[in-house]
């Protein structure tokens, strides 16, 4: 009896903490969102004449397949002009988002395999609960979830709970992301504390797949 409750708890483990995940971020093939990006940088013309860039982005999930190091999610991205599409890596109850893989095999590099034991940290660790903080493996965490935040000052319909999540990568760098629970990021708002750098990226709207 001990043995097969053993099995019980073993099995059920991985599918509790990509619960934790998805329900912060979601995997379904079909789910859309459309963002709105703005980036402003110092290319000569100084604080006063930063140079200013907008684009929208179209991001539809189509499909998913487990490696062993986890669940890699693919999301096809449509926009003017064309941006590559999105390759994430969930693994335990941790996102990295923009992973470095092989098409043809459809796997890791082996280079980037070996980072998620050394120097790699996850981009997003669920659940978000305040205080909650990660990082690399062998380094400090720069990660930390901060305060929440109303869904209606970022127009995502329908309002409900908000978290926020901080960074601070170095170089002058700071990173936060605003998550809504069941739509994944609101916005994002990246600046360099020096020369002119930033990127803010503020979500339009979210499309869930139609699940039969």
């Amino acid at each position: 009896m001990r043995r097969y409750l053993a099995w019980i708890v073993f099995l059920a483990g991985p599918a509790c903490a990509q619960n934790a995940v998805t329900d912060w971020f979601p995997v379904h093939v079909g789910d859309k969102w459309t963002y709105d990006y703005e980036s402003r940088d110092d290319n000569g013309g100084g604080p006063r004449h930063p140079e200013i860039r907008k684009w929208t982005t179209e991001e539809t999930t189509v499909g998913s397949w487990t490696v062993p190091e986890g669940l890699m999610v693919e999301r096809q991205v449509r926009a003017t002009p064309p941006k590559p599409d999105r390759v994430f890596l969930i693994r335990g109850n941790c996102v990295y988002a923009d992973i470095v893989w092989d098409p043809a095999s459809r796997q890791l590099k082996d280079e980037y395999r070996k980072g998620l034991d050394t120097w790699l940290s996850p981009d997003f660790c669920f659940p978000l609960t305040r205080g909650k903080t990660w990082g690399a493996p062998h380094g400090l965490p720069d990660w930390g979830v901060t305060r929440p935040e109303d869904a209606k000052d970022w127009r995502v319909a329908g309002g409900g709970h908000i978290q926020s999540i901080s960074a601070y990568p170095g170089s002058g760098t700071t990173v936060d992301v605003w998550f809504k629970k069941g739509v994944g990021v609101v916005r994002q708002v990246q600046i360099h504390h020096g020369t002119i750098g930033e990127r803010r990226v503020r979500l339009v709207r979210f499309e869930p797949a139609v699940l039969h």
